[in-house]
């Protein structure tokens, strides 16, 4: 089995050139676009304390084995 190119690609690939230039000539982006990668940087250091702080499931342990009550 061969792999064909996405014949959509090239389109996809100029069409994100041109949004990408002509949203840089907009006043403001660029800066914009400086805060959110420094809240992106700083967010993901914040991972490891979501992970952590997540409510365990809850979990009963027992002795003996559940018998049914007549």
């Amino acid at each position: 089995m061969t792999d064909k190119p996405d014949s959509r690609s090239p389109n996809r690939v100029e069409q994100h050139g041109a949004m990408l230039k002509e949203a840089l000539r907009r006043p403001g982006v660029r800066e914009v676009m400086r805060v959110y990668g420094a809240w992106k940087q700083a967010d993901s250091g914040l991972e490891a304390h979501r992970i952590a702080s997540r409510r365990a499931g809850h979990f009963t342990t027992t002795d003996h084995t559940n018998t049914r009550m007549p």
